[in-house]
């Protein structure tokens, strides 16, 4: 299986669109389609139905998208060992929660500073983040310190955050005044659906002092929680990472959930671990965000013992 052609149908399957992956990949149109079409060939399948509104895949086009990028991933780490090229690609994955806070600014500094390593950031929810990690797709990622496989990943308890229960400007909360599982089990909440971490952490949670879970909406993305909340449709649930310094918080309101915390941990490959790059972009992370913990600008957060 050419690797190549391989790369151009993922374009395609992202864009949906032949022509619009043909301008990405700056090729023309009859050209892209021949590349689809000797892949196709080379597995003895079809991948793509072609309509006027763009491509759709078939059951075995989605079996390779699902499959290929881990591949396409070690494939470039063999040429980077191969060539011993000055360059190499650390991959960090960092959960959407964290992008105020943390993943932006960390991605800015090392951009301006690395000169010998190529950072590639991936955002995700943590169940997310642990798939690709076992894929082999990410060298470095913050997630939760649960279900870690210890044979595929070194990792390292770092921080404990707790997590807040956001609500409308009316319902007045206090970052100051704690709320516990009764308050929270009554109130109709917006969350993410399964398996989503602060889900089950919170049905977990009520579950354990007796209280219902009240569903009011699933939605899988933090600002559509956040924009549904801030219109009186609910409550949601999440980090203080989450929340910093994002704007639509002026028209809401958030308390810190009395026992209800999530565990910060910083997860390498085994398969990556020797990499000087990756344990030095591990390092950089980790000493930011003690740093922010140490310096007072992560509240509600502390470290763990081993930081």
């Amino acid at each position: 299986m050419d690797l190549a052609l391989v790369e151009c149908f993922l374009r395609v399957a992202e864009f949906g669109s032949i022509n619009r992956a043909a301008e990405d990949l700056e090729m023309t149109q009859p050209a892209l389609s021949r590349r689809l079409d000797s892949l196709e060939h080379d597995l003895g399948v079809t991948l793509l139905i072609r309509g006027a509104r763009g491509v759709t895949l078939t059951e075995a086009g989605t079996t390779l998208v699902q499959g290929a990028a881990p591949i396409l991933r070690q494939a470039a780490l063999l040429r980077e060992s191969i060539g011993k090229r000055a360059q190499t690609q650390v991959a960090v994955g960092l959960p959407f929660s964290m992008h105020r806070l943390i993943t932006s600014s960390f991605a800015a500094r090392e951009i301006r500073v690395q000169k010998t390593v190529s950072l590639r950031i991936y955002e995700g929810f943590i169940h997310h983040l642990r798939d690709w990690m076992l894929q082999g797709l990410i060298d470095v990622a913050i997630m939760d310190s649960r279900d870690i496989n210890p044979e595929a990943v070194d990792h390292t308890p770092l921080i404990r955050e707790q997590i807040l229960l956001v609500g409308p400007r009316s319902a007045a909360l206090r970052m100051d005044r704690k709320v516990d599982a009764r308050f929270v089990g009554g109130c109709p909440l917006i969350l993410p659906g399964r398996p989503n971490y602060i889900r089950q952490s919170v049905q977990a949670y009520l579950k354990s002092a007796g209280e219902k879970f009240h569903r009011a909406a699933d939605a899988e993305t933090l600002p559509l929680c956040l924009t549904l909340t801030k219109e009186g449709l609910g409550y949601t649930a999440m980090p203080y990472c989450a929340i910093h310094e994002n704007p639509v918080m002026s028209e809401l309101s958030a308390a810190p959930v009395d026992g209800l915390y999530v565990t910060w941990s910083i997860n390498v490959s085994r398969a990556r671990r020797h990499s000087v790059s990756v344990r030095q972009t591990a390092a950089k992370l980790r000493a930011m965000m003690v740093e922010l913990v140490r310096s007072g600008n992560w509240p509600l957060a502390e470290l763990v013992a081993q930081a």
